[in-house]
């Protein structure tokens, strides 16, 4: 996701299949998937979108399978007060009692949505994004790593140093990454949690947050996001624009450039300041809500403009290696939060497997959104 760095998902490599603990109760995808049902997105009516809105666009087999992503939710809103108002802005003002009342409206539908489609239309109002949305896209990225460090293993990825904290209260900011990397000032001091293949592997790491290492010794070990060094995130790609390196600018030309020119690898990388830290964990990525995000499901909004529990239709034209562009009609759910988020934007939690990487690191389109809110009737 070109230009974001994530917090606990802070924020877009090489991938392999994820097991998220608690996720969706659904199937890996497929390599062969089947074709996407539906025309292209546009800037559609509501009736048009539900008309051609199938689970098996967002690698569901059936509506009742969002159940524990709409439970993650509904956990999360029901923590707050319930007449307090979630967000107020033109157009949108809702409470969490209005967001809770959704998403147990939602959940109790599950069963009958793959038959009765249109009840997404008779029981939801559906509040319009005006402009629509600029989307990208956010994946878990696996990075190749030893225990120990070696030849082919020298890249460090370290562990949250005991003064950040202190050093970040008094000055505001921590070594930035040149002086880390060049002057190699937290080297010796017990902080690495492990030693990386790939420089650019974990600098990518570093903007989704989180990820798995995959050990040359076979075993593999989650690690979360755990802390930064207080310095001003500047993306690789306006980096690498502003040298005139690159045409498009999206993630994938980005590592493409960076593994055609390994000379100028850090060159590039320590003109980003910003440095971000990691501890293991026990889990895949997690969102603002402190639950694991759910491919397809979970999506990074602007929690001021579309408040963290909101359920979103959303849509837009994704990349595919074979078919160029296809169409994803999803229902999403407001789980996460990134620096680079703001207003009219989403990010959408692609997964963690090869195709996720793919659409992550090529999903820049604009597209329709409307945030569902429980009519009074209904059911």
């Amino acid at each position: 996701m070109p230009g974001d760095i994530r917090r606990p998902g802070f924020f877009v490599v090489l991938a392999l299949m994820l097991l998220f603990a608690g996720g969706c109760a659904k199937a890996p995808s497929s390599p062969s998937r089947p074709e996407p049902k539906g025309p292209p997105v546009a800037f559609e009516s509501p009736d048009f979108f539900v008309r051609n809105l199938v689970p098996q666009n967002q690698d569901l087999s059936s509506w009742r399978e969002m159940a524990p992503t709409v439970r993650k939710s509904l956990r999360y809103v029901n923590s707050k007060p319930q007449d307090a108002v979630a967000v107020d802005r033109p157009g949108l003002k809702v409470t969490w009692g209005d967001l809770s009342r959704t998403l147990q409206r939602l959940q109790d539908l599950l069963p009958r949505l793959d038959r009765e489609p249109e009840l997404f239309l008779s029981n939801f109002s559906w509040v319009e994004v005006p402009g629509g949305i600029n989307y990208s896209g956010y994946y878990e990225p696996a990075v190749r790593a030893s225990r120990t460090r070696k030849p082919g293993y020298t890249q460090a990825i370290y562990g949250l140093p005991p003064d950040l904290k202190k050093v970040v209260a008094r000055r505001g900011k921590y070594y930035d990454r040149r002086t880390i990397e060049e002057k190699q000032v937290l080297a010796g001091k017990g902080l690495e949690l492990a030693w990386a293949a790939d420089p650019v592997d974990v600098f990518f790491l570093e903007i989704q947050g989180s990820g798995r290492l995959i050990f040359d010794d076979g075993t593999q070990a989650y690690v979360n996001y755990a802390g930064q060094n207080g310095h001003k995130y500047k993306s690789s790609g306006r980096i690498m624009r502003e040298k005139g390196l690159l045409q498009r600018g999206d993630i994938f030309e980005q590592r493409e450039w960076l593994k055609n020119n390994s000379h100028r690898v850090r060159e590039i990388l320590n003109e980003n300041p910003s440095y971000v830290f990691f501890r293991y964990g026990s889990r895949g990525p997690t969102g603002a809500m402190g639950h694991t995000v759910d491919d397809w499901l979970s999506l990074a909004t602007d929690r001021t403009f579309i408040p963290l529990g909101s359920v979103v239709a959303y849509g837009v034209n994704i990349p595919d290696e074979t078919r160029g562009k296809i169409p994803l009609r999803g229902i999403g759910f407001a789980q996460d939060v990134g620096g680079a988020i703001k207003r009219n934007r989403i990010d959408v939690f692609c997964g963690g497997d090869e195709r996720a990487n793919y659409v992550a690191s090529h999903l820049d389109a604009k597209g329709p959104a409307w945030v569902l809110l429980a009519r009074k009737e209904g059911l």
